[in-house]
């Protein structure tokens, strides 16, 4: 990964639309085949198969996604695993799901934050002498960004890229030349 792409991946979240979906529904499935597998040798209100998928989750997905993940963990958690609605409201459920939700705040909050910190140093840092856009390539993609606004944009693969940019050159030249301006 380059300086580019890690920047991009540092400003928003990777995952979006229905990849995210897929992410989310995953990220709380495997824990839960995980807490199913465990579950005669640990029993009670534990959530910690949750917690590294919300982290995951926190990084990969928009903050809705990740915490949407929190929330079907504890509703899942307490109706397959604690049961009946008097047993979700035993003081172990109450209490873990607690600090579960609130751990995974906690997380989801941190991660914005660095993102928002990380985003407003880039902003800061932006020197706009060399021009009002930047592009930049990986793994055969084209990128623009623009000097004081958010993560870069794909254009397209290089090959498109390359060919709408000689068509625009194109179009201008031929401009120019009906007009009689030359630069």
């Amino acid at each position: 990964m380059n300086l580019a792409g890690l920047s991009r991946w540092l400003q928003a979240p990777p995952i979006t639309g229905r990849l995210a979906l897929l992410c989310a529904i995953l990220a709380v499935t495997i824990p839960t085949a995980v807490r199913d597998a465990v579950n005669g040798v640990v029993t009670g209100c534990e959530f910690t198969p949750y917690l590294p998928f919300v982290l995951l989750s926190a990084i990969l997905l928009p903050w809705g996604w990740a915490g949407a993940v929190s929330l079907v963990s504890v509703g899942i958690l307490g109706g397959l695993f604690i049961g009946t609605p008097q047993g979700m409201v035993q003081e172990c459920f109450v209490t873990s799901a607690s600090i579960f939700l609130a751990s995974s705040t906690l997380m989801i909050g941190i991660v914005l934050l660095i993102r928002r910190v990380f985003a407003a140093t880039q902003l800061r840092g932006a020197d706009e002498s060399a021009g009002g856009i930047v592009f930049s390539s990986e793994r055969n993609a084209v990128w623009a960004s623009w000097y004081g606004s958010g993560p870069p944009v794909r254009l397209g693969s290089k090959k498109k890229v390359e060919a709408m940019m000689e068509d625009y050159l194109a179009q201008v030249e031929v401009a120019r030349r009906l007009n009689g301006k030359r630069d």
